[in-house]
């Protein structure tokens, strides 16, 4: 493949890499700015996913021989059916559960991060490895301490600070892209 047909096609690409994150940061800062509602759409997405997934395993339960992996796989559909029925009817359960988890998610990440830091700290900047170990310890605290309360609108403003670095980040990227190619072409 020439330069020119690969510079053309980054060049096509880009333009769709830069669309994309404008759409991630609307959403991101949508997500920030309606947190409740965002935290809600999770919760029906999840409780809508259980669902499926449910009914997948009921399907895929009948292509069993065995009783044993037959009963085992209509439980597993049954489980998940009920939990998204019970999301789905109980909507401030689901948001509840993933909070929990997500602090549960940062405790970890921050001890491991820790672990990370001890094992390679003779290394140049690993105290960038500290730092994110303690803000990841620090924010898995906070939510521990105010969950179940902030639920109903941490998980909106996560996603949506998610949302935002992500699109912030690719477009920034998408830029230097854009710098290089236009380097990289003839006058």
């Amino acid at each position: 493949m020439s330069t020119r047909l690969v510079e053309e096609i980054e060049r096509r690409s880009n333009a769709w890499f830069v669309l994309g994150s404008i759409v991630m940061v609307v959403a991101g800062i949508l997500a920030i700015c309606l947190p409740l509602a965002t935290t809600t759409a999770l919760g029906i997405l999840l409780a809508w996913l259980l669902i499926a997934a449910g009914i997948g395993h009921l399907i895929a339960a009948f292509r069993f021989e065995s009783f044993g992996s037959f009963v085992w796989e209509l439980l597993v559909a049954t489980a998940g059916i009920f939990a998204g029925i019970y999301l789905r009817t109980h909507p401030t359960i689901g948001p509840m559960a993933l909070t929990f988890l997500l602090a549960v998610l940062f405790l970890v990440s921050g001890i491991s991060e820790f672990a990370l830091f001890f094992r390679i700290r003779a290394a140049p900047h690993s105290g960038w490895i500290l730092l994110n170990a303690a803000v990841d310890i620090i924010i898995g605290l906070v939510v521990l301490r105010n969950w179940p309360a902030n639920s109903l609108w941490l998980l909106g403003v996560l996603v949506g600070i998610g949302l935002l670095v992500a699109g912030i980040t690719r477009l920034l990227f998408s830029m230097r892209v854009s710098r290089r190619l236009d380097e990289a072409s003839p006058a």
